[in-house]
């Protein structure tokens, strides 16, 4: 699969997420399960928070394998993949780290494969495949790495079993250091059965949905009796109903592991989980699930300023759990495949109670977890008030900390789709600042601003008052303003919303 993830490069800052979740029983695993090559950057935290669905769905996923954005051990250290990786674990299911073997350089007809330093010899790539088995575990391996997964592996023997023995001298590195570690390999369709005792778990199949409707697994597979010793992974699958065709068919081929994607092959195939993910879970499972998931439990809540991040520790369930609903004082405030929520647009001083419930793949609820009530602080930006003269604009707020930033942001074209977006439960398109005593214009994307004038606050007490010109808006100045207050230090502070109105008076 490497062939697929070479051009899987990814750039992103890490985010750093706090793993709540618990180990799922052996007891709960099911006949097959799903492997998953997850090969998308968890340092992104749309790439991390699919890592985390993925925790949620035990014991139906089974195998995790991570990939670095280079096809290669993620160096320097990433806290997105640490954090990847420490969630799967943790929920139960195996992660297993990408490591190319090239095909330890043999030519196969396109030319031999090379090494990160250019070589083609068989043991420069067994050096290079050593040296990354070896580096993913110093990086990453507290973190829960549970063994390694293989790629570009030759199908073949080789002469007198000279290839599958370079694989099984690699299982003996790998296994010298990390004697419980778990070995899966890709020689894909044909591999012989040189490689029964190389891995513990073998990728046999991996084709398109045509192919994998016609396969049918060598003798030497249908009758192995370790069913889990197989894997077949099928891309390019388009619906859930094709989907449901390959599970049936992979039923009848008997591999412990399957895996349906919805994407052609490409660099980008393993890029993220199908449109149907769920629906595969359930087909995967193979049972009618009626039974809801358990209910969640350890909710806890940390409030700050007009917002509560609630976390709790993962729900069990016989399939899979699909997503959480959180409500916030007995309504739905949102859904969530993580274990944390942010409910955001909250009062100042205010008490708000949380519950949680879990939904599985099949779309059964838990009962809501025990409540949590949380206060958030009380507002730091008080008495926010605007005024829009003919030639002058007057904004006052009352600031109750020393913050080293204070601003005005400003949607002086009332156009919301124009200028700087505010978090969520604010507005959008502010497109002037005012920041301490310079008047800024938006010019995007981005945090990007461009100085318009000098305006030196006036400050009585705590209350803070700046005046503006008008003409410091430009031409697209409306009559119409609307304008929010803001403290920064160690976290932002924001008053509440005020839209005012040009008056025929000027502001006093």
């Amino acid at each position: 699969m490497a062939r697929l993830s070479s051009a899987l490069a990814r750039v992103g800052v890490a985010v750093t997420a706090v793993s709540l979740l618990t180990p799922v029983p052996a007891t709960a695993a099911t006949a097959q399960q799903a492997a998953v090559p997850a090969y998308w950057s968890p340092a992104d935290p749309d790439g991390l928070t699919a890592f985390r669905r993925l925790a949620q769905n035990r014991p139906t996923t089974g195998i995790v394998v991570v990939n670095g954005s280079l096809s290669r051990p993620e160096a320097p250290f990433s806290r997105g993949w640490a954090d990847a990786i420490e969630a799967v674990h943790d929920s139960g299911a195996r992660v297993l780290v990408y490591v190319d073997t090239g095909y330890f350089g043999v030519d196969l007809g396109q030319g031999a494969h090379r090494t990160r330093g250019g070589e083609t010899s068989a043991d420069a790539w067994a050096a290079q495949v050593r040296q990354d088995i070896d580096e993913w575990y110093a990086l990453y391996g507290g973190y829960g790495v549970d063994g390694v997964f293989l790629d570009q592996v030759l199908h073949v023997c080789g002469p007198d079993g000279e290839y599958a023995a370079r694989y099984a001298a690699i299982r003996d590195h790998l296994r010298a250091t990390q004697p419980h570690a778990r070995l899966a390999i890709n020689p894909g369709t044909g591999t012989e059965q040189c490689y029964d005792d190389v891995a513990d778990t073998i990728l046999s199949f991996e084709g398109d949905h045509a192919s994998y409707l016609a396969h049918v697994p060598p003798e030497w597979e249908a009758t192995h009796q370790d069913r889990k010793k197989f894997w077949h992974l099928v891309y390019g699958v388009p619906d859930a109903e094709g989907m449901s065709a390959v599970i049936a068919r992979a039923r009848s081929n008997r591999p412990g592991y399957v895996y349906v994607g919805d994407r052609p092959f490409s660099p980008s195939t393993w890029d993220s989980l199908p449109s149907y993910w769920d629906a595969e879970l359930r087909e995967i499972a193979g049972v009618a699930d009626t039974t809801p998931p358990a209910v969640p439990r350890g909710l806890t809540a940390t409030a700050t300023s007009g917002q509560v991040v609630l976390r709790w520790r993962a729900a069990l369930d016989n399939v899979a759990v699909s997503d959480y609903e959180v409500f916030q004082d007995g309504v739905p405030v949102g859904t969530t495949h993580d274990t944390a929520f942010t409910a955001t647009g909250l009062l100042p001083d205010t008490s708000y109670a949380f519950t949680v419930r879990a939904r599985d793949v099949a779309g059964n609820a838990s009962a809501p977890g025990s409540p949590v009530t949380a206060t958030t602080p009380p507002a730091a930006v008080l008495a926010p008030h605007a005024c829009l003269g003919p030639t002058t604009a007057r904004y006052d707020a009352t600031f109750t900390r020393d913050f080293p930033h204070r601003r005005v942001f400003i949607d002086a074209d009332d156009n919301p789709a124009t200028g700087w977006p505010l978090p969520p439960g604010l507005p959008s398109g502010a497109d002037h600042m005012i920041e301490n005593n310079v008047l800024y214009r938006y010019t995007g994307p981005g945090w990007a601003w461009e100085p318009v004038l000098v305006v030196e606050p006036e400050q009585h007490g705590r209350v803070v008052t700046w005046r503006v010109p008008v003409t410091g808006f430009g031409e697209g100045g409306a009559p119409t303003q609307v304008v929010v207050f803001n403290g920064n230090d160690e976290q932002d502070e924001f008053s509440s919303v005020v839209t005012v109105h040009r008056t025929e008076e000027e502001c006093s």
